[in-house]
């Protein structure tokens, strides 16, 4: 069984942020126990979908903190080091465009860096006053 949502209650609207809105939803959770959550968003799924996003978070940053903090920098450069020996050995094709494929390879590995960053924060903070 996973946890089920059995009450919403809309608390108010924000001051600060005048489209957002405050959520008290109570959550039957898998043992049994109930536990309530203040969700914000701008309409109630949005609240719900930031609920579930903190959860798949929370379970995610579990597993990924018992990897050592020295792993996660040499997983970064191992794979700028296999871009760059995967462009190298492109070189003669791509002829006068390869300092393109470095920099656009750089980029895109940042960039997914970057967004596995982003999804890791936590979306339901308390954004309204």
């Amino acid at each position: 069984m996973k946890s089920k949502v059995i009450d919403v209650k809309y608390r108010k609207d924000s001051t600060k942020f005048p489209t957002w809105m405050k959520y008290e939803i109570t959550l039957l959770n898998e043992d049994g126990s109930t536990e309530k959550i203040p969700a914000y968003g701008k309409d109630l799924q949005d609240a719900l979908s930031r609920v579930v996003h903190d959860t798949k978070v929370e379970k995610a940053t579990k597993v990924v903190s018992k990897i050592p903090e020295f792993v996660w920098p040499v997983v970064w450069i191992l794979s700028l080091a296999a871009m760059v020996m995967y462009v190298s050995s492109k070189s003669e094709v791509l002829g006068d465009w390869v300092g393109f494929a470095y920099i656009g390879g750089m980029l895109l590995i940042s960039g997914v860096t970057l967004s596995i960053s982003n999804w890791f924060t936590l979306k339901n903070k308390d954004k309204n006053g």
